[in-house]
């Protein structure tokens, strides 16, 4: 069971489209996206931990309360992120939320619409009423492959993936994987925009089932350490591939959740190489995966990567600080193929192995064993480079 490389169809009983609505100031940019079922189906959702929210998380929270957990729509905006605008920001989603629950014919309450963009502004409300009909009508651009361009701010490119797969019994499903992110990406859940599709039947608590998936996945994806107010993953089913044992969906959805979170953290603003931090010898996996995000979100191992310098010593100081006991005396770290430091001592024999790793491996690995239990990790992220202090500081340009 892999994840596919190409883009993946979506489960039966969804489609996606897209269209330009005029909200970003690319000319010819796909701006607005919308996922629809064919009926009203199961979901769950996470959103931000930030104590700033987008307007959009307060009234999806409200509407899944009020629908029972049934979705019949998902629309997305970029370019706007709805944020800081007050109670205008409220009135604004749920008006474009009405005016698209009344052209396909189902309550308020069973739409969703997600915002990302620039905090601050008010939404362009005319423009995406005006383009509503489009995105439902023929005249809309169809495919998963639309609406995963719709969505993004930052990204230079669209993130999918998907899987067919059938659990021990034999019962076959598939999942399809949708995402945006490139910066203000940080563990803190959900840390961007991502959608899990199944044609899997979920269980009673679907929550219960995405928060494990996230805590394996998206709590565990990191580009600088920022997490966005409007921050929301999703997990939705039509149900019509049947029951599927628990253990084998979760596996899915968390091999989906891992294939988009490496997307996001090798197309992280201005990186050039996606970076796998995997921690071991861990007393337990959430001390691992803490550790790993503590070396993943040092600013100064991210530009000794980008510089390709085998700086071990920033690795095992990182770790060190993240309040985890170990003995360094004991630990081990390694970059790429090369132990680096082990016995108490490094190993500068190697060091040019770990730069050369570095240097021509576009997928690079930081390691350390702590040598204080059993439990492993893996945190992703990329390195920082001139191109990210520039995209962001000219990001209201």
């Amino acid at each position: 069971m892999s994840p596919q490389s190409t883009v993946p169809s979506l489960p039966k009983g969804f489609v996606a489209s897209a269209a330009q609505a005029g909200i970003r100031a690319r000319k010819s940019c796909l701006d607005l996206g919308l996922l629809l079922s064919d009926e009203a189906r199961p979901a769950a959702a996470l959103f931000t931990q930030n104590l700033l929210l987008g307007a959009h998380v307060p009234v999806c929270r409200e509407h899944l309360a009020q629908s029972g957990g049934k979705v019949r729509a998902v629309l997305v905006n970029s370019g706007n992120a709805n944020c800081s605008t007050g109670e205008q920001g409220l009135i604004d989603n749920r008006r474009i939320a009405g005016a698209l629950a009344e052209l396909i014919g189902c309550p308020p309450h069973e739409v969703l619409y997600l915002s990302t963009g620039v905090i601050g502004a008010r939404l362009p409300v005319e423009k995406i009423l005006h383009a509503l009909p489009e995105l439902v009508g023929a005249d809309g651009q169809r495919g998963i492959g639309a609406f995963a361009q719709a969505i993004l701010t930052t990204d230079m490119v669209p993130k999918t993936a998907g899987l067919e797969s059938s659990d021990a019994a034999g019962h076959p499903f598939r999942i399809t994987g949708i995402a945006k992110g490139s910066g203000m990406i940080h563990p803190n859940m959900a840390t961007m925009f991502g959608f899990l599709l199944t044609d899997a039947q979920l269980p009673a608590d679907p929550r219960t089932l995405l928060a494990g998936v996230g805590s394996r996945t998206f709590n565990r994806l990191t580009v600088d350490g920022d997490t966005s107010p409007n921050d929301t993953v999703l997990l939705w089913s039509t149900g019509t591939a049947g029951e599927v044992r628990q253990s084998a969906l979760a596996h899915g959805l968390e091999r989906i959740g891992r294939d988009l979170c490496r997307q996001i953290a090798v197309d992280g603003e201005g990186a050039t190489r996606l970076v796998t931090v995997r921690v071991t010898g861990a007393p337990t996996e959430d001390a691992a995966a803490h550790v790993g995000r503590t070396i993943a979100t040092s600013p100064l191992i991210k530009t000794a990567v980008h510089g390709r310098d085998p700086n071990w010593g920033r690795i095992l100081a990182a770790a060190g600080r993240a309040g985890v006991p170990f003995d360094p005396q004991v630990a081990k770290v390694w970059i790429g193929p090369a132990d680096v430091y082990s016995g108490g001592k490094p190993h500068p024999e190697n060091e040019n192995a770990a730069h050369l790793h570095l240097l021509n491996q576009k997928e690079v690995e930081l390691g350390i064993d702590l040598a204080a239990g059993e439990s492993e990790a893996e945190v992703w992220t990329c390195d920082f480079s001139a191109d990210y202090v520039r995209i962001n500081a000219d990001y209201r340009s």
